[in-house]
């Protein structure tokens, strides 16, 4: 009898044991925590994946394979190393044609042929090449914030090229050098002075350093007036280009050069010669710019290029190698140019193009050349 009780009491329990283990709540499982607002997803790294601006340049450009340059004044080496070490896949051909740069660009879209991607001229000659339809709208995402710029996407300003006084500095003491512009107008100059037919639209921005160039008109009586001065008590030697007369002014033949190329003279300072600018505290020049031709054989490599030349890198790349001082606003604080200019305390400025027609440069050229030198053009 206590066998069949203590077997029914075990089986109750048994039984309710079970029972009590299946009525049990199950334990929640962890809940995900929320993420945390504005928190990014990890970037694709699936083929396919969404691309840069850049990246979808560069995968083009490998196609392409290279870029050509035309312009003027070109310094060949540094830039193409410096950008090519950044895109090994693309060769860049940089052409300095000189003066018939200009003529061959015009003559090539007449005939339906397109070779230059980029062009880096004055932006005189970029109105006029845009008038003709040779300049494509790019949008520079680097050139934001740059001053002296024009209000439109067809090229952007990156350089100036000035024109200021050199002079041999073994053959000019301390004491002559000249420190205005007035300060040329002088007979020790006689026999000792060349000047250029080059840079024949200066009577144009020494007016405007006058202010004779404004809004409401342009005038160019003492401009040519002080240049006829000049050219009469100095009577130099007239020479062609500023290469070949700054030769003459590296090897003692004359003192001064009334009238030479920065570019030219920081270069031949850098490399040691014996010459230096008259430290003027105000001078003039031309702006530079790069433009995209409407017709580029190589579209995305031409971008590239114009990205890297208006990058703090490749903008002081190119103002060190010309040089010449760059717009670009952070590598102006580095480049060699605009370093130069401020230790000496030399103001520069250029001539804004709204204020000057083409027509304006020609009048002032052939002044220059007729009235001022007295050569037949």
């Amino acid at each position: 009898m206590k066998k069949i009780v203590f077997s029914v009491v075990t089986l109750v329990l048994v039984v309710a044991f079970i029972l009590s283990a299946c009525a049990a709540p199950k334990t929640p499982s962890p809940t995900p925590s929320p993420e945390k607002p504005g928190a990014a997803a990890p970037a694709p790294t699936a083929p396919g994946a969404a691309l840069t601006r850049e990246q979808k340049l560069i995968e083009a450009a490998k196609k392409e394979g290279e870029v050509v340059l035309w312009t003027i004044s070109w310094s060949p080496g540094p830039v193409e190393r410096a950008f090519e070490a950044k895109y090994p896949f693309i060769r860049l051909k940089a052409w300095d044609g000189s003066e018939g740069v200009k003529a061959k660009l015009q003559e090539e879209y007449k005939a339906g042929l397109y070779t230059p991607d980029v062009i880096q001229l004055s932006q005189r000659d970029l109105v006029r090449f845009r008038e003709m339809g040779i300049l494509g709208e790019y949008e520079f995402p680097n050139v934001v914030g740059w001053k002296r710029q024009p209000d439109h996407n067809f090229w952007k300003n990156h350089q100036v090229s000035l024109r200021v006084p050199a002079y041999n500095t073994k053959m000019v003491s301390p004491a002559d050098v000249p420190r205005k512009w007035e300060d040329l107008n002088d007979t020790k100059w006689r026999g000792k002075a060349i000047m250029s037919l080059s840079g024949a639209d200066y009577p144009l921005l020494h007016a405007y350093l006058l202010g004779d160039v404004t809004k409401e008109g342009i005038k160019l009586e003492r401009s040519v007036k002080f240049w006829k001065d000049v050219v009469q008590t100095t009577r130099p030697v007239i020479g062609s280009g500023f290469k070949g007369p700054m030769e003459q002014l590296v090897v003692g033949d004359v003192s001064i050069m009334l009238m030479s190329s920065a570019t030219t003279t920081l270069d031949l300072i850098r490399k040691g010669a014996p010459v230096d600018f008259a430290p003027i505290n105000k001078v003039v020049g031309g702006v530079w710019g790069l433009a995209l031709t409407s017709k580029p054989p190589h579209p995305n490599a031409a971008r590239l290029l114009l990205d890297f030349l208006t990058s703090e890198e490749g903008a002081l790349v190119h103002a060190d190698s010309s040089p010449n001082p760059t717009l670009h606003p952070t590598a102006a604080k580095k480049a060699y140019a605009n370093q130069y200019f401020a230790s000496r305390g030399v103001e520069w400025t250029d001539l804004p193009m709204e204020l000057a027609a083409d027509e304006e440069y020609n009048r002032a050229a052939d002044l220059w050349l007729k009235d001022i030198l007295g050569v037949k053009r």
